[in-house]
């Protein structure tokens, strides 16, 4: 009988549902502190040069104490980590590592230092407390001219610069 019972009060309770405005307004370009929050990524990814990469793009939510824009998420612009051998190309992709404070091992090969990259997982990132810059890309494709506002990392807080 009890389950009878729910069923009728579903039905007959008015449930509180509702849908609320996005916000749309602009986040003003600058630097913000906040939290690393989510993470999304391709992996195998071709780019249009014919290179094999894996892409990641850790979401930032903008501190709540925030004068200009609390609370907000913005996603980061990319990071992005080239296989085959493109040493040059992974430059970019080992300056946030390090700004990220993620351990990379380190091997001698033939005289080279090497740093093994690894694949960032949402454990190594969610969480973490950082500064990072938002600024907008722009770009035009088949649907139409784009602008939306991305993020970089700038660097991993730490609970004495929170203060």
């Amino acid at each position: 009988m009890a389950k009878i019972d729910e069923l009728l009060s579903d039905i007959t309770t008015d449930q509180q549902a509702y849908y609320e405005e996005p916000d749309d307004s602009a986040i003003p370009e600058g630097t913000y502190q906040g939290t690393i929050v989510a993470m999304s990524k391709k992996m195998n990814k071709t780019t249009k040069a014919g290179n094999v990469c894996d892409i990641f793009w850790p979401r930032y939510k903008i501190s709540t104490d925030s004068p200009t824009a609390p609370g907000r998420l913005v996603r980061d612009s990319g990071l992005f980590r080239f296989r085959k051998g493109l040493k040059d190309k992974n430059f970019h992709y080992k300056k946030a590592l390090d700004r990220l404070e993620i351990p990379l091992e380190k091997k001698s090969i033939n005289g080279n230092i090497r740093y093994l990259l690894p694949a960032l997982s949402k454990d190594m990132l969610v969480g973490k407390r950082v500064v990072f810059n938002v600024y907008y890309d722009e770009w035009q494709d088949g649907k139409g001219h784009h602008k939306e506002p991305v993020a970089k990392i700038v660097k991993v807080l730490k609970e004495t610069d929170d203060q």
